[in-house]
């Protein structure tokens, strides 16, 4: 990476330039006045715009290892610094007094088994009864709904046809009476009238005596239908009670004993600690013989992925965003760059702490992912980051006073032609490209790497006789590196 400082010489040269010309005309031309020209050799250069921002270095997974157990810490594997792998044992707790607990219960447990089991199957068996009599009390109640349905409906067919009968002898009787007195009848068609008003009459006594049986008969039906329904209710009921016996034998045991018996033994397995991922202990909190006295007892961070959280200033945050090139350096790696990439950009205010020095960070923030896993970087180094938000390659450059602004609103460059002794002036139109702090893209077909364009070209014209100062650009190309 390039590294220059040319606005301050530029400045420095200007101001001995000034000096040098005195009382001299701005119109009086070089070969006039003997006045020296400052110019800037042409050469590719790399151009970069960046934010400078700072942080700390860490893992890219910081994981608090926590416990909720009051108990002393009888063993403890690792210290700070050590690198673990998942699965490592980093402490352990002891669990003399849970395991005492556990036993004594598991102990009474096992001891009324046996009678738990035999109380659970005289529930069962009472609950299989209240079913099977369910059944059997239902298929009676059907039964005598049954024979009420039968009863009902023998008695309106009957009644039916009884009405059928009666209907059939009143029209015969009406037929009868038509011709017995209508002036043609005789003995015979008088009596066979009276005949079919008898059997008439007969019928219809006996529809009426049937059609008082019918309510009856229906209230028959619905009393049965009724009795079944009582007789399901009372049957559910009766299953229900058992069934409810039956499962409250888990609220006995199974919710009571065996769940507490499960906490304890899960309480146990926790004695032992082990690390949930591969990293370095960071933090630890607890003490071989110390009961804790916080949830998290140990921190590991993972350094496989270092990362730096930054804190971003609300000017600067609309110009981060992921993906973005960062160069980092910390003291302890001295003048050693490091590169990274933006992951992460945190665009809401944020009231952050940071880590390490219990400082409240505020602002913006963001996370750069150190690229390279195998560096000297170590958690917790204060680091200094730029992030890239520009950057051009191999460009040929100038510095910004440099460039002439002419008045229809083009660019163009001043450049010294011939050899030492004999520079002339000429302008030369450019297209401006990226800006840097220091230097301006310029772009021509005209221009090539070793050509000297004046730094203050202004009051020069075409042709113009030019002195060059030999030290500037000698003494800029001095300060490139690559």
């Amino acid at each position: 990476m390039k590294t220059k400082n040319i606005r301050r010489v530029i400045a420095g040269l200007c101001v001995s330039a000034l000096a040098l010309s005195g009382a001299t005309s701005c119109g009086s031309t070089s070969t006039e006045t003997g006045y020296k020209h400052d110019a800037y050799k042409l050469e590719k250069t790399d151009l970069e715009n960046y934010i400078s921002v700072s942080g700390a270095v860490e893992g890219s997974n910081i994981v608090k290892v926590t416990t909720d157990l009051a108990a002393k810490v009888s063993q403890l594997n690792v210290e700070l610094g050590s690198n673990v792998k998942a699965g490592d044992v980093l402490c352990v707790f002891d669990s003399t007094d849970l395991q005492s607990e556990y036993d004594a219960l598991k102990n009474s447990m096992d001891k009324n088994g046996e009678r738990v089991e035999s109380t659970h199957q005289i529930n069962q068996r009472n609950l299989n009864n209240a079913k099977s009599d369910k059944t059997n009390a239902l298929a009676q109640a059907q039964k005598v709904i049954d024979r009420a349905v039968s009863a009902r409906d023998d008695a309106y067919n009957k009644y039916n046809q009884t009405l059928q009968s009666c209907t059939d002898y009143y029209n015969q009787y009406i037929d009868a009476y038509n011709r017995a007195y209508s002036g043609e009848g005789d003995a015979a068609a008088v009596a066979q009238c009276e005949s079919f008003l008898q059997m008439y009459q007969a019928a219809d006594a006996q529809t009426k005596a049937l059609a008082e049986q019918l309510p009856a008969l229906d209230t028959a039906v619905q009393e049965a239908r009724d009795a079944y329904t009582q007789t399901e209710r009372s049957a559910d009921a009766a299953i229900q009670a058992a069934q409810d016996i039956v499962n409250a034998e888990k609220f006995d045991s199974d919710d009571s004993s065996q769940t507490q018996l499960d906490k304890i033994r899960e309480k146990i397995h926790k004695c032992t600690v082990v690390a949930p991922k591969d990293g370095v202990i960071t933090a630890i909190n607890v003490a071989e013989g110390s009961i804790p006295t916080t949830d998290a007892i140990m921190t590991i961070e993972d350094t496989s992925q270092l990362r730096i959280k930054v804190d971003i200033k609300e000017t600067d945050i609309l110009s981060i965003e992921k993906g973005q090139k960062a160069v980092i350096t910390t003291n302890a790696t001295g003048d050693e760059e490091f590169t990274g990439t933006v992951d992460r950009v945190l665009n809401v205010m944020s009231d952050s702490v940071n880590p390490y020095t219990g400082e409240k960070n505020g602002g913006y923030s963001a996370e750069i992912t150190i690229d390279d896993s195998d560096t000297d970087l170590l958690i917790g180094m204060n680091a200094k980051v730029k992030i890239i938000i520009e950057e051009k390659k191999d460009v040929l450059a100038v510095p910004y006073d440099s460039i002439i602004e002419n008045k229809d609103g083009t660019f163009s460059v001043v450049i010294a032609e011939g050899a030492p002794g004999s520079y002339t002036a000429k302008h030369i139109p450019v297209e401006k490209g990226m800006e840097s702090s220091y230097l301006t893209e310029i772009k021509s077909p005209e221009l090539k790497e070793d050509i000297l364009v004046l730094t203050s070209p202004n009051y020069v014209s075409d042709g113009d006789t030019l002195n060059i100062s030999e030290s500037y650009y000698e003494t800029q190309t001095e300060g490139v590196s690559k």
